[in-house]
Formats: structure tokens, C-alpha cells, sequence
């Protein structure tokens, strides 16, 4: 059996494991059930063994604190146990290519004798350290005891932990934990604004590339020696080892034109090949979007990476390119070419980031692509002859949404489950989809009242997939509408650009025809709808009780509801710059015209509005603003805000708030 079947047959049998229920004697989901909600993530397998380690993550019922641990399974299923007694915190791992170490992050705290690591804030990402585990011996090694670096990064665009081919070093992204202010701020208890990285990276210095040497022989015999590799104040992030193991290459973005890529890549973004023994960089892109995700072919001689020809929207449509090394030089090119002329209106582009192993050999890769609410296995080949690239949509399949998600999570047994099924409608002059669920049959019967639940973005997208918060709504009688309104990602440039300029237009319409679809197919109850949205999904919801009176309730999360405060406030100033063409002084009346807030006047639907009080991406005064506008308008309405909670409203006992209450909300007005 080859590594690639090994590991998918291993890893969904494990799947197995977790989702075989009882097929008898079922009840719906409860909120309570948040707490017995368990996944398995980040599959490593290892060389030529019948074995691979991942991470579990669960929440721990009395602490309300989500868990990670690391378990081993080896053949089966059935032979499956923690890699370390007790399960302390591990997540990540990456075996080595001998097989002789794993690599993890975790957050744990080190012998007194180590330098810990330094803390950042509860409402960005945990600060975490990399620790060995030898395979043989089941020796701990943490990286922290002959600490130079600070936070390790283990975001999905910056970091990476990665051995050498020969597995005798190991690469990481970190900061140096120093503390930016000079000794002036701290003796004045003040702090100077600091361009950083914004959402998820508060707290976090630059990132920068590490590399440790791995302990020879006994792990007891020595300290892995770090080495800094970068020591600028650039933020470079996913290393790839070539295979040789000499040289490095990395994604920077060198221009002083920096914003946060926590769920947005549009920056100028380029590869550089760094040497490992002179520390000398090679800028290999020169192309002025971003050119991300580099893998190194099996010999060496390609680079394979995702790119886009301009500085756009934050989620934008990739093209598949390669960089080619010759004697002395390197050539870049585009393979794919889903963005320009030919392939902009195809729904198949490449999907962030390119797999680790993508390459099938020294002239074939794989790669994912997106199509409309699926998501394909494409092939490209690269010919060294330079003649253009060779797409094998003959060999693309469909994709189940257990193959492609970073974790993947089942009910917990003997659950009633809601089956989501795909809708479609027309809307002006595009053909328009979305996912409908209705409650288990034995809950409810049709027609169903409504909830809308609009994706972010606007450039996200709704695939078919187990989701708690759906499962939990149908499970309490409610049919979940989730449309693909334009500007979704998944079917094409045109159809992603088609709401620019038009927020709250043209995706309003298509959301509102969507529901006049299932009302008219006898699904739903037009006297009994309610909206829920998030991030810009709060956005259509506060967008849309300021336009129509038909939703009998609405509950706004993290929303935009001021264009110029989300310009002023936001880490993301392209977001607003790039959907309504320009800076807020260039394009006044359009700021005003496209903000939920002014329209609040108009608002008569009863509104409950969330906000996590650290969030950076939309920032809590749009919602002080909009419950403000509510009040003086005497809209029945209540602000909840959640401390130590960024852009995501994360803590456990946060999201059971969440659920309780926008229950109860629809729940009181469903009279």
C-alpha cells in the first residue's frame, strides 16, 4: 500500500472511530452537547510504519477550556492511545523522515530550569513553544531550554515546523519575545502605535526564520543549538526545506504596504531562496500580488506556489505558478490561469495553501480547487521544454468535505443529525446556490420557520459539512438557509467582483430571492424568519433589518456597521478601500450610503447585538454605535460583549453564551 492510501485509509478509519453512532433511540442536539464535541486534526504519518500521531481537541466539561493533546495509532483504529501520560497540551505534530522524532507546538509550561515562553494576550493566538519527542526513548526535548526565540507562530499562513530531508535539523517560525517598547514607554507606563500584524498577532514581534539542530544519539546528550536565520523587521513565514537541505525559501512581503493575512492575502507578497550556511536571501517573484504557499519539487529544480495579479480584495482567486531554476538564473511562470483571460469566469482556481507533499513527481503536481460548493483534486504538468501547462480536469474528482477541512468533528452519539441539501435559484443574471437545512423529521415538519445565516467576507463561501451552530438550530426546530450570494468565493472572478462597489445591493437581493425560493417551494414560513450573521454575515444582517421588515428577529456578531470606523478602527483598511474604491475622504456618500448605520432609523426588528470586545478585524465601537442608533430609535435591542475574545468568539463557555442567548432571542420574538 502506497503512504498516500496508508495515510488516508488510517486517518478515516480513525474518522470511523469517532462518528459510528447507534442508529437508535436518538434526541436532538443540545447546547450542553458543546462539551462532549470532539475532533481530530493534523494527521503526521510516519516512514514505512503503519502509524501516525494527531492532535485531539476537546473541551473539558468542568474548566469550560478547549484541550489538545497528541494521540498515537498504529495499524488499526482500535490501536490508539495518548503519546504522553495524562495528555498535557500538544498540537501539530510533524514526524521526521526517519521516523526517529516528532516535532509539536504546545503551550505547556517548562521545567523551572528553562526560559518559559513569553505570554501574549488571551484574545490572540496562544503563545506556544516546539517540542521533540523521541520516538525511541519517549523523551521530552523542549526547544525552550537554550531559548533565543520568542512565540512560535502557528497561524495558517506564517508558521511551519518542518524537518530537514536528513532529520537532522528542524525549521520554525518565531519571534524574538523582545519587548518593543523603549525604556522611556515602560518607566512612563506608555506605548507608541506600532505597525504589526493585527488580528490574532497582538503581542507578537516579527516574524522570523529559526533553525535548531537536532540532539545526536541519546536526547539526553545535549541541547538542540538554535540558530537565527532572519534578524530584520520583516515578517517572513511558511519555510520549505529543499531537498538537498541546503537552502530555504520563504514568503515575505518587504514593501512598507503591510496588513494583517489573518483571512486576508492581497499584499505584495514574494518568494526568496535563502542559503542556509551564508544567510543570504534570492528574490525569486517580482509579481505585484501575492505569491504564497511555495512547495519544492522532488528534485529540487521547481517551485510550485500560489499567485495573484493584483492587490484586491482580502480573498481573491489564485493562480497556479511555478519557478523554474536553470544554471545561474530562476524563471517564474503561471501553470494555471484561473484569474486572466481564458480562466477568470472558470470555477476552479487553486485553494490556500498547496498540500506539503503536492508534488507526484519531478513533473506532476496535485492541488485542490474550488467549484461552486465543492471543492475538486486537480493535476498539473509541468513541462521543462517551457510549453504551457497541461490541466487534467479528466482526473479531477469530487472532494467530501472530511478530506479537506484542518479538523474534522463528529455529533456526539445518538444525535439526531440535519442533513443539508443543495439549493438553487436565479437572481438577475446569475445562476445562485446555497445550502438548506431542515430540522430532523423527527422535530419539525414543513413549512419551517427560517433562520437566514449569512457567510463573512463577502468573499467566503458555504460548504456542505457537519456545523454545530447548524445543527444545533435545526435541532431546535429551525430550517438554516445559507446562500451563496455574489462575491462568494468558489465561482469565479466575475462572480467575485460582482458586489464590489455594491454592498449590501446586489447579494441582498440574491439572499432575498433565495428565501422567496424555498417560501414559494412550500419549505418555509414566510411570517417566521429570523436572520444571524457574523463579521460581514453581521453586516447583511444589520444591512438587511434597516431595508425589510419580513425577519421576525436578528442577532448581529462582530458586525460591520459604519464604513468610515471600520476604515479608522480596523487592521484591515484595503477591506474598505478595495470594495468601495477608495479612502473615505475620496468617496464620502459612498462610505454613508454602503454603513448599516445609516439606515438605522429604519430598523423597527427587534436586534440583539454581539461583540467580542477585542476584536481588531471589526471593532466594537461599529456595534456600541449601531445598539446605540437602536436605542434612540426605540428598536427592542440588547449589547453582549465578550472580553479576551478577538475577531472569532472563541472560549467555550463564550460560544454556550452565544447559542443561549441567540436562542432565546428568536425564541421570544416567535410569538
Amino acid at each position: 500500500m502506497s503512504a498516500k492510501r496508508l495515510f488516508v485509509s488510517l486517518f478515516m478509519g480513525l474518522l470511523l472511530a469517532f462518528s459510528a453512532h447507534a442508529q437508535d433511540k436518538k434526541k436532538p442536539l443540545a447546547i450542553e452537547d458543546l462539551y462532549l464535541m470532539e475532533s481530530v486534526k493534523s494527521p503526521a504519518l510516519f516512514p514505512k510504519e503503519e502509524k501516525l500521531v494527531y492532535e485531539r481537541v476537546w473541551i473539558d466539561a468542568k474548566t469550560k477550556q478547549e484541550c489538545h493533546s497528541l494521540w498515537l495509532v498504529s495499524e488499526n483504529r482500535e490501536n490508539r492511545k495518548p503519546l504522553e501520560k495524562d495528555e498535557p497540551d500538544g498540537r501539530s505534530p510533524v514526524v521526521s523522515p526517519d521516523g526517529q522524532w516528532i516535532a509539536f507546538l504546545s503551550s505547556r509550561r517548562f521545567p523551572a530550569s528553562a526560559k518559559q515562553v513569553p505570554s501574549a494576550p488571551p484574545y490572540s493566538d496562544a503563545a506556544v513553544d516546539v517540542i521533540l519527542y523521541h520516538v525511541k526513548t519517549e523523551k521530552v526535548v523542549p526547544l525552550g531550554a537554550g531559548r533565543k526565540h520568542g512565540r512560535v507562530f502557528h497561524d495558517g499562513f506564517y508558521g511551519r515546523v518542518a524537518f530537514s530531508p536528513d532529520s537532522a535539523r528542524l525549521v520554525f517560525v518565531a519571534d524574538d519575545g523582545a519587548d518593543p517598547r523603549t525604556p522611556e514607554e515602560i518607566e512612563n507606563d506608555v506605548e507608541i502605535v506600532r505597525p504589526d500584524q493585527g488580528e490574532g498577532y497582538t503581542g507578537y514581534g516579527p516574524a522570523q526564520i529559526w533553525i535548531a539542530d537536532l540532539p545526536k544519539g541519546s536526547p539526553d546528550a545535549d541541547t538542540p543549538g538554535i540558530t537565527r536565520v532572519t534578524n530584520d523587521d520583516i515578517w517572513y513565514g511558511d519555510p520549505q526545506w529543499s531537498p538537498d537541505g541546503k537552502s530555504l525559501v520563504v514568503v515575505a512581503n518587504k514593501t512598507k504596504d503591510r496588513e494583517s493575512v489573518r483571512f486576508s492575502i492581497n499584499k505584495n507578497f514574494d518568494l526568496y531562496l535563502i542559503d542556509i550556511v551564508s544567510k543570504k536571501q534570492t528574490q525569486l517573484t517580482t509579481n505585484p500580488g501575492p505569491d504564497v504557499s511555495p512547495r519544492f519539487s522532488p528534485d529540487g529544480k521547481q517551485i510550485a506556489y500560489l499567485s495573484v495579479p493584483r492587490n484586491g480584495p482580502h480573498r481573491d482567486v489564485f493562480d497556479l505558478a511555478v519557478v523554474t531554476f536553470t544554471v545561474g538564473a530562476s524563471k517564474s511562470r503561471v501553470l494555471s490561469e484561473f484569474y486572466g483571460p481564458g480562466g477568470a469566469d472558470e470555477p476552479a482556481a487553486a485553494i490556500f495553501p498547496l498540500q506539503d507533499d503536492c508534488w507526484e513527481n519531478d513533473d506532476l503536481l496535485h492541488f485542490l480547487a474550488e467549484t461552486r460548493m465543492w471543492s475538486v483534486f486537480r493535476l498539473a504538468q509541468t513541462r521543462k521544454d517551457g510549453s504551457k501547462t497541461v490541466r487534467m480536469p479528466g482526473l479531477a474528482r469530487h472532494v467530501h468535505w472530511s478530506e479537506l477541512r484542518p479538523s474534522t468533528t463528529s455529533l456526539p452519539p445518538k444525535r439526531l443529525e440535519a442533513k443539508g441539501e443543495k439549493v438553487e435559484w436565479k437572481n438577475d443574471d446569475f445562476d445562485l446556490e446555497g445550502i438548506f437545512t431542515p430540522p430532523p423529521a423527527e422535530i419539525s415538519k414543513p413549512p419551517y420557520k427560517l433562520i437566514v445565516y449569512p457567510h463573512g467576507g463577502p468573499h467566503g463561501r458555504n460548504t456542505i459539512g457537519l456545523d454545530f451552530t447548524v445543527q444545533l438550530f435545526a435541532a431546535h426546530g429551525y430550517a438554516v438557509f445559507q446562500p451563496n450570494f455574489r462575491g462568494s468565493t468558489g465561482y469565479g472572478k466575475k462572480f467575485l467582483d460582482a458586489d464590489r462597489l455594491d454592498l449590501g445591493g446586489g447579494d441582498m437581493r440574491d439572499i432575498l430571492t433565495g428565501i422567496d425560493k424555498l417560501v414559494k417551494d412550500g419549505l418555509v414560513d414566510p411570517k417566521r424568519q429570523f436572520v444571524y450573521g457574523i463579521s460581514y454575515g453581521g453586516f447583511m444582517t444589520s444591512w438587511l433589518v434597516g431595508h425589510t421588515h419580513q425577519f421576525r428577529a436578528a442577532v448581529a456578531q462582530n458586525a460591520v456597521t459604519d464604513m468610515n470606523m471600520m476604515y479608522g478602527l480596523s487592521d484591515l483598511q484595503s477591506w474598505t478601500t478595495w470594495e468601495l474604491g477608495g479612502l473615505p475622504w475620496e468617496q464620502p456618500e459612498r462610505y454613508a450610503k454602503h454603513s448599516p448605520l445609516t439606515y438605522a432609523n429604519k430598523v423597527k426588528t427587534p436586534t440583539l447585538i454581539l461583540h467580542a470586545r477585542d476584536d481588531r478585524r471589526c471593532p466594537l465601537p461599529m456595534g456600541k454605535a449601531f445598539h446605540q442608533a437602536l436605542l434612540a430609535n426605540n428598536v427592542p435591542t440588547q449589547m453582549v460583549i465578550y472580553p479576551n475574545e478577538g475577531h472569532g468568539i472563541r472560549q467555550p463557555r463564550h460560544r454556550e453564551d452565544v447559542y443561549r442567548r441567540v436562542l432565546a432571542w428568536f425564541a421570544k420574538y416567535d410569538q
